[in-house]
């Protein structure tokens, strides 16, 4: 499985406009911040007591899916009222899913080495009792 992660990531990065970012400017990179928070911390408690893991998977988690950018054409489809606010509600979830697609994978290897490290102390003290 660990073979195929660079085609995975090559595939999405191809796919990524930065100038999304540009266009929506600090109110799109906020949205993005605010999906890791707000999806984040619940899944990382969900991580620890429901999986048994170490909140590493929850962080991971914390993502917005690419297919988030179609939600507000397919709201705006349904209830033409929306219509007009589409392409702007399009492009700040698109940049939402670009910091998030930037930022997770960042914060998740800054978790896992946070509580690894956290780990091997707690191994090192219960070694010297």
């Amino acid at each position: 499985m660990q073979t195929l992660i660079p085609f995975f990531a090559f595939a999405l990065g191809n796919t990524i406009d930065l100038t999304v970012i540009a266009q929506t400017g600090l109110l799109g990179i906020l949205l993005g911040v605010a999906v890791i928070i707000v999806t984040g911390i619940p899944l990382i408690i969900a991580d620890k007591l429901i999986g048994g893991g170490d909140g590493t998977a929850g962080i991971a988690a914390s993502s917005s899916a690419g297919a988030a950018v179609a939600t507000p054409v397919l709201i705006a489809e349904m209830v033409p009222a929306f219509k007009p606010m589409a392409p702007a509600a399009t492009s700040l979830v698109a940049t939402a899913v670009i910091v998030t697609s930037i930022l997770v994978p960042i914060l998740t290897s800054i978790w896992s080495r946070k509580v690894k490290a956290r780990a091997a102390k707690i191994e090192i003290l219960g070694t010297v009792k």
